[in-house]
């Protein structure tokens, strides 16, 4: 199944862990083309509900077109660090489930104006939702070089980070790195040989984490998802890299765990609960054959916990 060349990840294993009862309330936190709102819709009862939630007012535009022949589906343009409010907002609580396929969509990938892929020349935007104040341009052009050095550390987890938070400095003292094209310049100049090109999206990955505060936004989302939870309703989550996935499993790990005391402690004194049930006691990853089908499929890690 494919849209405007878009491929659903893990959508099996997905809607599988998401759907405990057909006739429920679930939530796309991150609809982007549809393809994993369609699948939920299409194993759903017209009787259930679906909010599906998206910052790209032209991804949701592509989306409920597509899924127009639905009439039990609501968009939300809106950051899923909003989904507690918007869900309030719209009587929708308590839900069965919540889904979120993190990173990017196939339309903010193939589409060079939005800025995202150093494999196509476009301006150095990287706004999922392009009300955002900031481009990655301006971050990469006002920001001190200590700035620039932590975002691409931080979130690219780039080694060569201070060289090239150094050349960016250099290279926009002649003149403003404002293309895609630009920015890779950059960072070849300082990464030589067959390693650059991981380097260059590690770098490309960091700004664009900067620019849409995705870190933040996740780790706002993420409790608010779990608080709009029925009992028994399940939180599943795709990420593509290891500072998402990181914090997910941390999440997942602590809500799942009961006493955190010392084991040499022979009384408990944390008061720690245990909230939630582990849905994948081991990470899901794409098979062989998805792989093969589709390759921006190879990063993706898949986690869930059920509310108890």
């Amino acid at each position: 199944m494919t849209y405007f060349g878009h491929i659903p990840v893990l959508v099996d294993d997905a809607i599988n862990l998401l759907i405990t009862d057909p006739h429920g309330i679930y939530v796309d936190a991150t609809c982007g083309l549809g393809g994993h709102t369609e699948q939920l819709l299409t194993h759903l009862s017209p009787s259930a509900k679906v909010f599906a939630f998206d910052v790209d007012p032209d991804a949701l535009a592509i989306a409920s077109q597509r899924l127009a022949h639905f009439t039990n589906v609501e968009f939300i343009q809106r950051n899923f660090r909003y989904l507690k409010v918007e869900l309030t907002r719209l009587h929708g609580l308590p839900v069965q489930g919540i889904l979120f396929d993190l990173g990017l969509s196939s339309l903010e990938i193939d589409q060079a104006q939005k800025g995202f892929s150093f494999s196509k020349k476009g301006p150095l935007d990287m706004r999922m939702d392009p009300f955002l104040p900031e481009t990655a341009s301006d971050i990469i052009n006002t920001s001190s070089e200590e700035t620039l050095k932590d975002i691409i550390y931080t979130f690219g987890e780039e080694r060569f980070a201070g060289r090239i938070a150094q050349a960016i400095v250099t290279a926009r003292q002649q003149s403003p790195l404002t293309s895609t094209s630009d920015l890779e310049k950059v960072v070849r100049q300082v990464v030589k040989g067959p390693h650059a090109i991981k380097s260059v999206a590690r770098v490309f990955q960091a700004f664009r984490i900067a620019v849409n505060h995705e870190i933040d936004a996740l780790k706002k989302a993420l409790p608010n998802a779990f608080d709009c939870l029925a009992p028994g309703g399940r939180v599943v989550v795709i990420a593509y890299h290891s500072l998402e996935d990181r914090f997910v499993k941390t999440f997942f790990k602590d809500l799942s765990t009961g006493c955190i005391c010392p084991p040499e402690q022979p009384v408990c004194t944390c008061n720690h609960l245990q909230k939630a049930h582990l849905l994948t006691k081991k990470v899901i990853t794409p098979s062989s054959e998805e792989l093969h089908q589709n390759p921006r499929s190879r990063s993706a890690r898949l986690r869930g916990i059920e509310k108890l």
